[in-house]
């Protein structure tokens, strides 16, 4: 079977809210009564859902984005767009309404690629905006092959990514100074999954070994360090997902049995071990939300 290409899977790519209340400054008068949560990113933060129990692939309001907002108390200003890269969200074309986040129509229309839209929503509203979060860069690793060979693509592309999530990450910061949390998050490793989605294929076990390196050794050190360069928190979806566990370990998934215990949540939370696709369940989406919200803790503070 030839080698996983990252193009064929694809599809796109616990603070209460009294506490954050609490922060309030009542006495500013630039804010207005909306306090608010931006989300930036692709289909994670879009809430992709793939073409399920008869129903068409769409974007859905089960992305981790709302329940980050749910749990915060904040209003969601979602800039998302379904398959886009890091190096098109920031000099691009603007996206596709069909791609773009539900709810996403309040968004005043920008001529210009999305980081466009959302430094022009900043410009009006940076003095209401909370919390930022960014979800960026694995679309842009389709052309590489999850073979042995594939440090040589992704060690090419990722400063492509660096280099586009420093550039975004500058103006945010330019617009919102620097108390604002902001919360970069990397992606959970779906391609532990191959060797359940295809038990016959010697290939799905190099799968799923060169995919925990390529997390591990260069995507996201490399997007750790842009993230905390501009004094973003970063969130590792990837080693919350158990991808970093021993690759002898053993577990039960709800669905699939025993299964290798690095990819039972891949195998419960994302459809990748049903179907191919990379995209979290609801479940899946909830869990990201709740690790966003939680890396907040202490550290979610009004600028007065």
């Amino acid at each position: 079977m030839p080698a996983a290409s990252l193009r064929r899977v694809l599809a796109a790519v616990l603070l209460p809210a009294a506490l954050l209340a609490a922060c309030a400054d009542p006495t500013d008068e630039n804010r207005t009564a909306e306090r608010q949560y931006l989300a930036i990113g692709d289909s994670y933060s879009a809430g992709f859902r793939p073409a399920i129990d008869g129903e068409e692939q769409t974007n859905t309001t089960d992305g981790f984005a709302w329940r980050v907002a749910e749990r915060t108390g904040l209003s969601l200003v979602n800039v998302s767009c379904s398959g886009i890269t890091s190096v098109d969200f920031v000099s691009g074309d603007p996206c596709d309404e069909e791609l773009r986040a539900p709810e996403a129509d309040s968004l005043a229309p920008v001529k210009g690629s999305e980081l466009a839209v959302a430094l022009d929503h900043l410009d009006r509203h940076a003095q209401d905006v909370e919390l930022v979060t960014v979800v960026l860069g694995v679309n842009d690793l389709r052309p590489c092959e999850l073979d042995a060979r594939w440090r040589r693509c992704v060690t090419r592309i990722m400063p492509r990514v660096t280099a586009a999530l420093d550039h975004l990450l500058a103006e945010l910061r330019s617009r919102l100074g620097p108390d604002v949390p902001i919360v970069g998050l990397t992606y959970p490793d779906v391609w532990l999954g191959a060797p359940v989605l295809r038990p016959e294929s010697p290939q799905a076990l190099v799968t799923a070994r060169s995919s925990v390196a390529m997390f591990r050794t260069v995507v996201n050190p490399a997007l750790r360090a842009t993230y905390e360069a501009h004094g973003a928190r970063f969130v590792d979806v990837t080693r919350a997902f158990g991808a970093y566990l021993p690759a002898d370990r053993t577990a039960e998934s709800a669905t699939f049995g025993t299964v290798a215990a690095r990819a039972a949540r891949i195998c419960d939370e994302t459809y990748y071990c049903a179907i191919g696709d990379p995209h979290p369940t609801p479940d899946g989406h909830r869990a990201i939300g709740d690790l966003v919200v939680e890396s907040l803790r202490g550290t979610l503070t009004r600028r007065g």
